[in-house]
This record gives C-alpha cells, sequence and structure tokens, in this order.
C-alpha cells in the first residue's frame, strides 16, 4: 500500500512552511532516510527524510509553495501503483484557520496535526534542521550541509558550524554579492513594514537609576541578568495595567487575561521573538532560568508554539547603545526599549554623584494606548527597578479598575 508523506510538525512558532526544492520527482526510487526536500520555516531550512522505500509516484506541491502542517506533500509506492485515495490534494486551509481560532485570542493553540504518515505508511518523516544563515552560507560556500554536525538544540546545524567546515582565511565576507532576502528576513519586513502603515507610533522616554537593581542582581545566588531584571518589572506592571496588556486585531482590542511577554532575540540573519509566558507569577529567578532556555532555542532554530503576547523587551544596551526607539511588533500594543547602562551625574541631597543610569523608551500604538497610560506604566515600571524589588506590589494611579476581557 502507498505511503502518505506529509508536512511533519517541527515544532515552529507557526504551521506555515514554504517547500523550498524538491530533491526528487516522479518515478524516483527512494530509500528509507534519502532526503525528499528542502522546507523552510521562518526560522530554520530542514531537509525531509523519506519514511518509507519505494518509487516516487506523485508531487502535490510546486517549489515555492506555501505548505502546513499535516498537509500532504508526495506519495511513495510500488511501481505503477495508484495512490489511495487518488490525487490526494493539500488539506484545505480555511478549515485549518478556524480550527487555529478555536480557543480565542491569547489562549493556548488548538490540536495540531502530529507528525507522521498515513495510508499504510510506517514511521515518521524526518526534517534535519539547519539555520537560513547556515544554510545560505553552506550553499555559497560549497558546503554539503547535510555531512555538517549540528552543535545546536537537536543537531540543529548553525553558521558557526558550516564555518567550521571551511578552510582557513576563508572569509565570512558578502561583499559583491547578490543574496535573496530568506524567509525569516522576507516575513520581518513584511510585519514591520505592516506596523509603520497601519499604527500610529508614539514614545514616552524614562531615565532610571539601576543602583537598586543592581545590587539585587549582586544579592541572589542564581545568575541573573539586567535584561531579566527589566523583563519582571515589566511583567508586574502589566499586571496592574491591563489596558497595556492587549493585542489590536482588526478592530477588536483582545485584553489578555495571562502576562505572556516577548523577548527580542538577535539570530543569524534576523529576529525572533520568543514568548516568556505568565511572567508576573515567576520569580526573577524562574525569569532568569526560562528566558535563557527560551534564548537558546530561539538562536538553534528550535522554538516550539507558544502563547501570544502583547507586549515586547527589547535590548541593545549590550552594544552600548544609549537609547533608540523600536517598532511595535503587531498585533501588539507595545514595545519597550532597553539603552546601555552608563554612569550619568545626578544632583542628590547630599551633593552630585555619579549613578548607573538607562533610558527606557516606550513605543506604543496610539489606537489603544494614550499618552498618559503610557506614562503612568513606564513610571511603574521604573519605580520596580529604582526600588530593587522584584515583589508583585500595586502602582500608584494604575488603572486596575479596567476588566479585561478573556484572553
Amino acid at each position: 500500500m502507498a505511503t502518505r508523506v506529509v508536512v511533519p510538525d517541527v515544532g515552529q512558532t507557526t504551521d506555515e512552511m514554504l517547500l523550498g526544492k524538491w530533491r526528487v520527482a516522479p518515478g524516483d526510487t527512494v530509500a528509507v532516510g534519502d532526503v525528499l526536500a528542502e522546507i523552510e520555516t521562518d526560522k530554520a531550512v530542514a531537509e525531509l527524510e523519506s519514511c518509507a522505500a519505494g518509487q516516487v509516484l506523485t508531487l502535490l506541491a510546486k517549489e515555492g509553495d506555501t505548505v502546513c502542517t499535516g498537509d500532504t506533500l508526495l506519495w511513495i509506492g510500488e511501481p505503477g501503483e495508484e495512490p489511495s485515495p487518488p490525487a490526494p490534494l493539500l488539506r484545505e486551509r480555511g478549515a485549518r484557520a478556524q480550527q487555529g481560532r478555536g480557543e480565542g485570542i491569547g489562549g493556548r493553540s488548538g490540536p495540531r496535526v502530529s507528525t507522521g504518515v498515513g495510508a499504510g505508511g510506517e514511521g515518521e518523516s524526518r526534517l534535519l534542521l539547519a539555520t537560513p544563515a547556515a544554510r545560505t552560507l553552506a550553499r555559497e560556500r560549497g558546503v554539503d550541509v547535510g555531512t555538517v554536525a549540528g552543535s545546536g538544540a537537536d543537531g540543529c546545524v548553525v553558521k558557526r558550524d558550516v564555518l567550521s567546515q571551511l578552510a582557513p582565511g576563508d572569509s565570512d565576507s558578502v561583499s559583491g554579492t547578490s543574496v535573496p532576502l530568506s524567509p525569516m528576513r522576507r516575513a520581518i519586513a513584511v510585519r514591520l513594514q505592516q506596523s509603520v502603515r497601519e499604527a500610529p507610533h508614539f514614545y514616552v522616554a524614562i531615565d532610571v537609576d539601576m543602583s537598586r537593581a543592581l545590587e539585587l542582581r549582586e544579592s541572589l545566588e542564581a545568575t541573573v541578568s539586567v535584561n531579566d531584571i527589566i523583563v519582571k518589572a515589566c511583567g508586574g506592571a502589566l499586571r496592574d495595567f491591563p489596558r497595556m496588556n492587549c493585542r489590536l486585531e482588526g478592530d477588536t482590542a483582545h485584553y489578555l487575561r495571562d502576562v505572556n511577554l516577548g523577548i527580542a532575540v538577535s539570530v543569524d540573519d534576523g529576529l525572533i521573538v520568543p514568548v516568556l509566558e505568565r511572567v508576573d507569577t515567576l520569580s526573577l529567578a524562574e525569569v532568569a532560568e526560562r528566558s535563557r532556555l527560551l534564548i537558546e532555542n530561539a538562536r538553534t532554530g528550535r522554538l516550539r508554539v507558544g502563547p501570544r503576547a502583547a507586549f515586547t523587551v527589547s535590548n541593545l544596551g549590550m552594544y552600548g547603545v544609549r537609547w533608540f526607539s523600536a517598532i511595535v511588533n503587531p498585533p501588539e500594543a507595545a514595545i519597550l526599549a532597553v539603552g546601555a547602562i552608563e554612569d550619568r551625574v545626578v544632583l542628590t541631597p547630599s551633593g552630585i554623584a555619579a549613578r548607573p543610569t538607562l533610558t527606557l523608551t516606550l513605543s506604543s500604538d496610539h489606537r489603544i494606548v494614550d499618552g498618559a497610560l503610557a506614562a503612568r506604566f513606564l513610571g511603574a515600571v521604573k519605580s520596580r527597578l529604582e526600588e530593587g524589588s522584584d515583589a508583585a506590589r500595586p502602582s500608584p494611579g494604575d488603572d486596575r479598575g479596567a476588566t479585561p476581557e478573556t484572553g
């Protein structure tokens, strides 16, 4: 009986992928483990391995098509065998989209189609993961990525793995080359163009004395970064200001029940925003531990589907950037840009002193966030940081009288 090969669930943040390249054609004979196709997500490029031996009977998608988890890609069987049912088609996109909306905004995603094959197939098809930058570099330098041992999570091949295969002195320069945008860069371009075009941005900024926050960091046994402290402070402030914990989709504002916060992470050839779940319920040590895991998974292309967020933290302080304004990640309400900590001269009751200070700049979507709300929220984040405590507490002038919708 013919074996149906489907798009596996690769544990990414979206079910949609791009069929980059077929490695087989109808009539080809394949063995278990042979590479059938290259599939690109917004975070990685993977090789689809065959789960069955036989002849390729039919291909059901073209190179460049968008495919989704569970879609039938091809059939493998005996020469002359007809697939059962004959000429199967990709699953209906509308039905799947409706299923994905089953639990509403802010809730967990609905059931996902499991990896596997149908109609008599045994075992599972498998994807060999490599980040887009690793795949591009390997292609440019003539390296077979399938022969490279991946050092990322679950064996994902990352850029450093490909670089290790190059001869000494082989430069990583892209000068004089023309390279098409990767799926990740295309996705970033579309989302940011949408944000700038549709969301009227406005910005508020505030300076924060980080003396006590740094003292708190030094007093903890756990390894905690400045960004972890800022993420924790934002989580508490979002709980106290539920109107900031909002996603605008169409003409509807969805106020989320849980405080889920995005953390902007720089990766090879792009940016990923993994989501830390229920930040306001976590201790500072838990925020640090879970953030490290999220960042590691983001940089090795192994992020799994997570909760939706209404707010993101973007930190460029480690590059010495004093301040910057970030673009809101739609359909979220706001994004916080974090600058570098630097000693600044301030006037204190005892005279002039130097204090470790950073600048926070909040970018908000003016369609759902007003200036006064943004200013009060940013002031609450500042207070939490300057008090040097991750303890939950109400903020003066908060708007907890608002009633969030179910998220």
